[in-house]
C-alpha cells in the first residue's frame, strides 16, 4: 500500500470517527419549522447548529424545544438519588459533598450541584421514584434528619449534616461531630423549603429533569443558572416553550356558562357538578392537566399578557367506536379562530387547537351539541398560552 493511500484510509477513519461521535440535533422554531445538524453552542440568546447548509444561529426567541439524539451507550444502574429544593431531580451511581457542593457521578462524567439547592439524598431507591422513607418522615423536623437503616422502620435522626465522604457521612450532634457509615444510611432529609422552580425551562438530562433560568452548552460542559455543572454529553433536550407557557389550568376562567341538553338536569342537586368542566390530574402529578368539558359549555378567558399562541389538543371522552360528537369554537374577541367537529373519525388522533393571539384580550372556548345528538365529553390537553 502506497503512502498515498494510508493517508487516504486515515482520513476515512478520522472522518467516520467524527461523524460517529457527532451528535444530531433538532430545533424546533416557534413557526412551526425544523433546523437540524450537530450542534456546537448554546447561550443566552441563540443556539447554534452546523447544519448541511453550514453553521447557522437560531436565536432562543424563535426556539421552542431541542431535541438531542437519544442512542447513547447504556447507563450503568443509578444508587442515590438527589432531589432538589424546586423540585428537580437527579441520579448517579456515587455522591460525595466538596464544601459548597454536591457531586454526583454519573456515566457521562460528575455533576456539581451547590448543596443548598439540594433537599434530599436517597440512596437505594430506583430512579424516579420516591423512597418508601418518606412516607415516615417527622411533619416538623427540628433539624436536618439522617435516615438511618434499622431492621422494620428506619431511624429520623436530627442532626446538622457537615459531610459527606465517600464511606461516612459527617453529622454534629449535641456539639459533637460522628462519623456515621454510609453504608447504614438510607437517606438525608435537609431542613429547607420547596421553593418554586427556578425558571420555566425544563431540561431532560440523563437521569434527571430539571427547571432553569438560564441554560449554557459547549462541548466543554452544560451549566444551569451560572451555578449547577455538569457534562455536555448529559444533555437530553431542552423545552424553551414551558418557560414561556401558563397552562390554561392555571387561569381563573372569568367566565363559565353550561347548559346541559336538558337544561333542568343542572337545577338537580349533584348533577350540577357532573356538567361543570374540571380539571383531571393524573395520578402520577407529571403535570398534564386534562381539562374535561361538556356540551354546552361556554369558557371565556382573559388572555395573559405577551401572548402569542394558544395550542391545545382536543378529543372525544368516549370510547373510538362511539358515534357521538360535539362542535368546538374558539374565538378571540370577536374573530373566530378555530372550529371543528370532534367525532368518530378522530378517535385516536387528538385534534391540534393553534390560534395566534398577538393583541387578543379575551379567548372563549365553546363545546356545543351537534344538532340530534346527546355529545359527549371532550377532553382538552396541553392546552396552554404560549408567550
Amino acid at each position: 500500500m502506497t503512502n498515498r493511500h494510508v493517508v487516504a484510509v486515515l482520513a476515512l477513519l478520522v472522518a467516520v470517527t467524527s461523524r460517529a461521535d457527532e451528535t444530531e440535533t433538532r430545533v424546533e422554531r416557534t413557526d412551526g419549522s425544523v433546523a437540524r445538524g450537530t450542534l456546537l453552542a448554546i447561550d443566552t440568546e441563540t443556539v447554534t447548529l452546523t447544519t448541511t447548509d453550514g453553521k447557522q444561529a437560531v436565536p432562543l426567541a424563535e426556539v421552542r424545544r431541542i431535541l438531542l439524539d437519544q442512542t447513547t451507550r447504556a447507563l450503568a444502574a443509578p444508587t442515590v438519588q438527589v432531589v432538589l429544593v424546586e423540585g428537580g431531580e437527579l441520579s448517579g451511581t456515587d455522591l460525595i459533598q466538596e464544601g459548597g457542593t454536591i457531586v454526583l457521578t454519573t456515566t457521562e462524567g460528575k455533576l456539581a450541584v451547590p448543596a443548598e439547592r439540594v433537599r434530599r439524598i436517597a440512596w437505594g431507591a430506583p430512579a424516579g421514584t420516591e423512597p418508601a422513607w418518606v412516607a415516615g418522615l417527622p411533619p416538623k423536623p427540628g433539624s436536618d434528619l439522617l435516615v438511618v437503616r434499622r431492621e422494620g422502620e428506619p431511624e429520623f435522626v436530627e442532626c446538622a449534616i457537615a459531610s459527606i465522604g465517600g464511606d461516612t457521612i459527617s453529622v454534629v450532634l449535641d456539639g459533637e461531630t460522628i462519623p456515621v457509615k454510609r453504608t447504614k444510611v438510607s437517606g438525608i432529609e435537609w431542613l429547607r423549603e420547596t421553593t418554586t422552580p427556578a425558571g420555566g425551562t425544563v431540561v431532560i438530562v440523563r437521569g434527571g429533569r430539571l427547571q432553569a433560568k438560564s441554560v449554557r452548552w459547549s462541548p466543554e460542559g452544560h451549566v444551569l443558572d451560572d451555578s449547577l455543572r455538569m457534562p455536555a454529553a448529559a444533555l437530553r433536550s431542552i423545552d424553551y416553550a414551558a418557560g414561556r407557557s401558563v397552562p390554561l389550568a392555571t387561569v381563573e376562567p372569568e367566565r363559565v356558562d353550561v347548559e346541559p341538553y336538558f337544561g333542568g338536569l343542572r337545577k338537580i342537586s349533584g348533577l350540577a357538578s357532573f356538567f361543570a368542566p374540571r380539571t383531571i390530574v393524573p395520578p402520577s402529578g407529571d403535570g398534564h392537566a386534562v381539562l374535561l368539558v361538556r356540551p354546552q359549555t361556554v369558557l371565556t378567558y382573559r388572555v395573559p399578557a405577551d401572548s402569542r399562541r394558544f395550542r391545545a389538543h382536543v378529543e372525544r371522552d368516549v370510547p373510538a367506536t362511539a358515534t357521538t360528537h360535539v362542535d368546538v369554537l374558539v374565538m378571540l374577541d370577536d374573530k373566530e379562530v378555530f372550529r371543528r367537529r370532534i367525532d368518530a373519525a378522530t378517535a385516536g388522533q387528538p385534534v391540534a387547537i393553534d390560534a395566534d393571539t398577538t393583541g387578543g384580550r379575551r379567548l372563549t372556548l365553546t363545546v356545543n351539541f351537534v344538532p340530534g345528538d346527546l355529545g359527549c365529553g371532550l377532553r382538552i390537553s396541553g392546552a396552554a398560552f404560549e408567550k
